[in-house]
């Protein structure tokens, strides 16, 4: 389960607007200095500025970097900063961490990595921006699927800044998620969480989702009802429950959740009542499956099509409501577009010894089209048997007999009427 994807991106997109607050040492000066980023870095911040024949060059792109529609433009500057001879190792950092929003701006993630790659070796931004840098690119690592690169910047910000940033740890945490180490992945979230003071949704369907990697149902379950207990009526956090319930055998306790939110008006999707019928379903709780779709059809939840009422008609076929099969199975079979619902219209009317109806059920289902027209003439032959039409069930038999999986049944059906 790669699920975690869209975390990655949020928390790059928090060190890219952090990159940018302040991109050079003399721009720091002049503003006075900020509260630093990562005030307990080991590595001693630079100040150097830029070459003073560059500082035209340096302004320009600082101006025309975010603006829509200029983004070749800038990266065409970039690399004149980057190559020009007199450019000192701060003129070219600083010109490849710009290039590199640029290259993101334009969904070049490859040329990103290059130019943050060539940032970081230039060695000369100031710690806010050296360390922002690396934070990026870990995150477009790992949304390469590069997650060993990605993890090694990210151990390297930590431990040579004791960076007290949730986000830092949770970038960790999908890293190790996407690259199979759930134990790691769990760590790095409650780490975050820590920090942060709480966990956010993303980071606790991730923590789920990788303790049941782990096989860790206990720890998963406890999770999913401690986070429902915080939250009684998220959504998520119900469903969320509900699938550990009956992934791990415990469907009373899945259909009684789910049920219980349907019945507050928290759960009101198609989806969802599809869900709940299906744990009854197969509880072999028929008659509380029917009831749940009959309700979502008569509020307007779901909408008048045939799926949701072949599913009723089922569910009352087995649970021995015969009439209130049929009347579902006619409007199943009048809903929809092919002939499906009707064949099995017409095979519980010939159970029931209503043989025109049933024998009219199936030939308005081979109208309709049906993927084994078989079966359906194989109710047409019996109909019309038992109806007394000899020939027509003889004639009957025959088309049967012209479909694979009905063949041998048709044969000798016909053989045995033949006599």
């Amino acid at each position: 389960m790669k699920a975690v994807h869209s975390l990655k991106i949020a928390a790059l997109a928090v060190f890219l607007a952090a990159s940018f607050a302040a991109p050079d040492a003399e721009a720091q000066r002049n503003r006075g200095a900020p509260a630093e980023l990562y005030p307990d870095a080991t590595r001693k911040s630079p100040t150097g500025g830029y070459a003073p024949r560059l500082t035209r060059q340096h302004k320009t792109l600082q101006e025309i970097y975010t603006e829509e529609g200029r983004e070749q433009e800038a990266l065409a500057l970039a690399e004149e900063i980057i190559n020009n001879e007199r450019a000192k190792p701060y003129d070219k950092a600083i010109a490849m961490m710009t290039a590199a929003s640029v290259s993101l701006a334009i969904d070049d993630e490859a040329r990103a990595i290059k130019y943050y790659e060539g940032a970081i070796e230039q060695d000369a931004l100031v710690n806010d921006n050296h360390y922002n840098v690396m934070i990026n690119l870990a995150g477009l690592y790992i949304n390469s699927d590069r997650f060993d690169e990605g993890d090694a910047l990210l151990a390297r910000v930590i431990s040579e800044t004791s960076t007290k940033n949730p986000d830092v740890y949770a970038m960790r945490a999908s890293g190790h998620y996407n690259n199979g180490k759930y134990a790691e992945a769990v760590e790095a979230l409650k780490k975050a969480a820590e920090l942060k003071g709480e966990s956010t949704t993303q980071w606790n369907q991730m923590m789920l989702a990788a303790y049941g990697e782990l096989g860790q149902t206990d720890q998963a379950i406890a999770l999913g009802e401690s986070l429902l207990a915080k939250n009684p009526d998220d959504k998520r956090a119900i469903s969320s429950l509900a699938q550990l319930y009956s992934d791990n055998e415990q469907p009373e306790k899945a259909v009684a959740l789910l049920d219980g939110a349907r019945k507050r008006g928290l759960l009101n999707e198609p989806e969802d009542y599809q869900r709940i019928f299906s744990i009854y379903y197969n509880m072999e709780k028929e008659a509380e499956a029917a009831a749940v779709l009959e309700e979502g059809l008569a509020k307007g939840a779901l909408p008048q099509e045939a799926q949701y009422y072949t599913m009723i008609a089922q569910a009352h076929y087995f649970s021995d409501k015969i009439p209130e099969a049929i009347t579902a199975g006619r409007k199943a079979a009048e809903l929809s577009k092919d002939g499906e619902p009707g064949i099995f219209l017409a095979q519980v009317l010939s159970q029931e010894d209503r043989s025109a109806e049933a024998r009219d059920a199936a030939k308005a289902a081979l109208a309709k089209g049906v993927k084994k027209p078989g079966d359906a003439w194989m109710v047409i032959a019996r109909s019309e048997f038992y109806l007394e039409n000899l020939a027509a069930a003889k004639a009957a038999y025959r088309e049967a007999a012209k479909d694979p999986a009905t063949r041998d049944q048709a044969n000798k059906a016909l053989a045995q009427i033949s006599r």
